[in-house]
């Protein structure tokens, strides 16, 4: 804050709340909630430790900057600067000073800002300058007593309209502290980039958990939370301000980040980790009926300190009592190659279609809601939802009513080439059919056991042919009870006619079925099934209305940068992916987590505790002279042909290359956890994916 006397390199302009003008009291108070000024043409030099120092000898000095600077939200005459002051008493502000300049060695200041850091924002510094020319690179730092901080680069959008030959940028997603390593910022930080997407989980709320303890990196110590709240299986989670502060100090005194911070404006997005898992509104799921009440001043602690921590160019309002209280969506133009549309999945969605409550109790927590959810009952429960409101999505969304209108208005008036959703959870549908999973396993196994037992080596129609067999008997079954009952009225005939009659009716009742019916799996397994729920799978009314929209207005090379899954997909999004004859409208492109547990470790972990699932681990994985092997790429890529590409055990982040003729995607895959060290290089294999302008397909090279 500039107080009365601001410097002669920038002014500061007026501040805004919820958009309404703070007078000169509130202003004083809330002066570190946003502050702006204009970028001047002209001014002389200042560097060294004195620099600013006139408008700082209103407050006393902080200790330094431990947790690095940062630039967000590129825009062609705008940027946001942050940082954060350290030696704060927890009551007095802090002075600081921010400096820019288009000089690395800050010979000729743009601005040179006298601000205040407020113990009411955690003595974070959070800094919009204007004014700025566009497509240019500008250096900064902060300045507090004779401490300077480390220098930032940063650079602006082009300008709206401006012919562009290329954009290039890296986006990230699930960077839990507490498991694998964070080698892939090492190698980010080196590259040559426009600028940097964050899609979501940049924090992990809780702390403690099973899947985050003897799995990380030393350099990594463990979390303590300062408040926090115990689960009844032993982790804690973020429950207070405090709490979800000290998770982003935290996270943010990795150098390795701030690494990132310091060399590439980040564009960033919250998902459902900088709240609660898998929440929705202010609703959180830890356990079924978790949800009944809301956790409203839980979740205005979580938007509060994302916005302190995020230099974005958004504003909250803690005078509104509601878990509203802020806006992030927002939308972001390069020239005339990309328009880049921010969206927020998770403050306005609805409760998910299925309740935790309403699902049978398989002895893991949330299957049969948002994991592994039977399509048919999915679709008659989001039926009746959408009935019940008269056929509108009102509770059936994950936008809401206001930002889908708004996501339609912005993808329907860009005027670039590209158009990119920021997309924290996937659009790709992610199913099995149990039924035909089921068919295909049992074929396996009896194909094996008629060539020993009855020397019956099937060929590769045959075998065809009895899963054929098999699938029209399981969906003939009698699943009234725990375990199918089959006829195998089907089977049986095709097996007679495949060995010339040796394997008679007589001889497949005491031979050969009672080893079929001893590999059945639970009824329940003979059904089609979403994959997860929490993402577009679960809401797809919605995500059926957002595609026809594209496709009636002939929306193209519209494609989503997505996280959240913690694994590497691509494809085209379908209009319908129920219809027999589905039209690809856009391409969506997941990455996988920075270092969270991968996908594949979630299902393998069901399948080797849950009993019900027990008997669908081939389909997941299988062991091979003592090794794990993946079978899970193949049984999605198998029932889910849109996936033109799968990795679900990985970790990661993708780089795009974007030019007006195609969008180039690689993947970079992590190298394993070595001895609690992250390896060198971190990327262990790379593979790159490309969409074509003018077509919503992807191409695997």
């Amino acid at each position: 804050m500039s107080r009365d006397n601001p410097q002669p390199c920038a002014f500061l302009q007026q501040t805004t709340v919820s958009g309404e003008t703070m007078d000169r009291r509130q202003f004083l108070k809330w002066g570190s909630f946003l502050t702006v000024s204009v970028a001047a043409v002209g001014c002389g030099g200042g560097g060294g430790d004195s620099a600013g120092a006139a408008g700082q000898r209103l407050q006393a000095a902080g200790q330094g900057f431990g947790l690095g600077v940062a630039s967000g939200d590129p825009r062609p005459d705008s940027i946001i600067l942050w940082t954060r002051v350290d030696g704060g008493d927890g009551a007095n502000p802090l002075s600081v000073t921010v400096q820019l300049s288009d000089k690395a060695d800050f010979s000729s200041l743009l601005v040179n800002q006298a601000l205040s850091a407020d113990p009411g924002w955690d003595y974070t510094v959070r800094h919009k300058v204007t004014g700025l020319s566009s497509a240019t690179t500008y250096y900064y730092r902060f300045l507090t007593g004779k401490t300077v901080s480390a220098a930032g680069r940063t650079k602006t959008a082009p300008a709206a309209g401006t012919p562009l030959s290329q954009l290039k940028f890296a986006y990230i997603t699930c960077q839990d502290w507490s498991v694998n390593h964070w080698g892939a910022f090492d190698e980010i930080a080196k590259l040559d980039l426009d600028f940097v997407m964050h899609v979501g989980d940049y924090i992990y709320e809780t702390v403690g958990a099973g899947f985050q303890t003897g799995n990380n990196e030393t350099r990594h110590p463990p979390l303590t939370l300062p408040n926090g709240t115990k689960r009844a299986d032993g982790a804690i989670y973020a429950t207070t301000l405090a709490d979800y502060r000290y998770l982003y100090k935290s996270y943010r005194a990795d150098p390795r980040i701030q690494a990132v911070h310091a060399n590439f404006p980040v564009i960033s997005i919250w998902d459902d980790h900088e709240f609660s898992d898998d929440c929705w509104q202010d609703r959180q799921v830890y356990y079924p009926g978790d949800d009944s009440a809301p956790s409203t001043p839980r979740r205005r602690s979580a938007n509060q300190a994302w916005f302190e921590y995020t230099p974005a160019d958004v504003s909250i309002d803690l005078a509104n009592p509601s878990f509203q209280n802020i806006q992030i969506y927002r939308s972001f133009a390069f020239g005339n190659l990309a328009t880049l549309v921010m969206t927020d999945q998770r403050l306005y969605r609805s409760d998910h279609i299925i309740p935790e409550t309403a699902a049978p109790n398989t002895g893991l927590a949330n299957l049969g809601s948002r994991y592994f959810v039977p399509k048919t009952t999915l679709a008659q429960a989001e039926a009746a939802k959408m009935a019940s409101t008269g056929g509108n999505l009102l509770n059936v969304s994950i936008l809401g009513a206001v930002q889908r209108a708004w996501w339609q208005q912005q993808m329907q008036s860009a005027a670039t080439t590209w158009k990119l959703w920021g997309n924290e959870v996937s659009l790709l549908r992610m199913g099995v059919d149990g039924t035909m999973a089921v068919a295909s396993l049992l074929e396996q196994g009896l194909s094996s056991a008629l060539a020993q037992g009855f020397g019956l080596n099937l060929g590769a129609a045959q075998q065809q042919q009895l899963t054929g067999a098999l699938y029209q008997d399981l969906l003939a079954a009698d699943t009234s009870g725990a375990t199918p009952v089959l006829s195998y009225a089907n089977t049986q005939p095709l097996l007679a006619g495949f060995s010339g009659g040796a394997i008679s009716a007589g001889v497949f009742a005491a031979a050969v079925k009672p080893s079929l019916d001893g590999n059945l799996p639970p009824s329940m397994l003979l059904a089609q099934y979403i994959l997860n729920a929490d993402q577009w799978d679960g809401y797809n009314a919605e995500r059926k209305t957002l595609m026809a929209f594209l496709k009636s207005n002939n929306i193209g090379n519209v494609v989503g940068i997505t996280g959240d899954i913690h694994a590497f997909f691509a494809g085209p999004v379908m209009d319908d992916f129920d219809a027999a004859s589905p039209t690809p409208v856009m391409v969506d492109l997941v990455t996988a987590g920075i270092s969270s547990n991968s996908f594949f470790s979630y299902f393998k972990n069901v399948v080797d505790t849950v009993p019900a699932f027990a008997k669908a681990a081939p389909l997941i994985y299988q062991t091979v002279n003592g090794q794990t092997v993946n079978t899970f790429n193949s049984t999605l890529k198998t029932f889910n042909p849109w996936l033109k590409y799968a990795d679900t055990d990985a970790q990661g982040y993708a780089v795009v290359t974007l030019t007006p003729g195609k969008l180039s995607c690689t993947f970079h895959k992590m190298a394993k956890l070595a001895n609690g060290v992250a390896p060198s290089p971190a990327t262990a294999s790379t593979q790159t994916v490309e969409v074509l302008a003018g077509a919503p397909a992807v191409n695997v090279l």
